[in-house]
């Protein structure tokens, strides 16, 4: 099933696991980040995934530990997230059909 959340991100459910997230090319930010190439900042790209990470019951989240960038997301480019469960952690790496985009860790409350 599918949803916005607030920054303008269609989300959807995958498989248990994983979520694809896109950006439509008419969302407000784009106009400022950046108007002659614009990327989904990548500060977005976090947020999105811990309030995907929030609705499907990842409650204990107290901050990042760790998130590497390697490749920007363009507008309307899907990206699918897959999310790694870990007893102190949750790590999400975020891919495209040309590879990883964003590894990050989110720390668990202990």
């Amino acid at each position: 099933m599918s949803h916005r959340n607030t920054h303008g991100a269609i989300i959807d459910a995958v498989s248990y696991g994983s979520f694809s997230m896109l950006f439509n090319s008419n969302c407000l930010f784009f106009a400022g980040h950046f108007p002659n190439n614009p990327v989904v900042p990548g500060v977005l790209l976090l947020d999105t995934i811990y309030d995907n990470l929030l609705k499907i019951g990842k409650s204990n989240i107290v901050g990042i530990d760790n998130a590497r960038f390697y490749k920007t997301v363009l507008p309307n480019e899907k990206v699918i997230v897959k999310i790694n469960d870990l007893p102190d952690k949750v790590v999400c790496t975020v891919k495209n059909d040309t590879g990883r985009i964003l590894k990050v860790s989110y720390i668990k409350a202990q």
